[in-house]
């Protein structure tokens, strides 16, 4: 004789959901930290100021890894920029910029990584937003002024921005 549970589909969904559930907080980055971050940078980030951090971009250059982050402090939903470099296994904090203040990248670290690295902030964007969108931002932006990293990178994408005065 064969026994048939009355409520077979509920249960079957009870477990799915735990399992779900087991998945997303066992299996998944602590929001702290994202997975794509270099182990070797990870001591370079400012922890006592950053909550969590994102990689933006990355790029190699005489053989220095240099990596372009969103650092979010503790309920701030504005990221701060945060450049680190690695060669040989060692890390360096090349910018941090907690502020917000209006920086050129390049004033910090060699002028071809900052146009990488902001090519790949504009690309970032462009895909999480849409090219519509991030060309209207563009020609909205209050900015006049605009600097190299920058006007190259959108140069590179098909967009006119002003060059900044130095």
């Amino acid at each position: 004789m064969t026994y048939k549970f009355p409520r077979k589909s509920l249960f079957v969904k009870t477990g799915v959901l735990f399992f779900i559930g087991w998945i997303v907080f066992a299996i998944a980055p602590s929001p702290a930290q994202s997975t794509d971050i270099p182990s070797a940078a990870n001591s370079c980030i400012p922890k006592a100021q950053v909550a969590r951090a994102e990689i933006i971009g990355s790029t190699m250059v005489q053989g220095k890894n240099y990596y372009l982050f969103a650092a979010y402090e503790q309920g701030d939903p504005v990221a701060s920029d945060l450049i680190i470099s690695i060669a040989n296994k060692n890390c360096r904090r090349e910018l941090y910029n907690p502020t917000g203040d209006r920086l050129a990248l390049a004033s910090a670290i060699p002028q071809t990584v900052a146009r990488q690295l902001t090519l790949q902030r504009y690309q970032r964007e462009i895909k999480r937003i849409g090219r519509a969108t991030f060309e209207q931002q563009i020609k909205q932006s209050r900015s006049d002024r605009w600097f190299d990293e920058e006007v190259w990178a959108l140069q590179q994408l098909g967009i006119r921005a002003r060059k900044a005065a130095r």
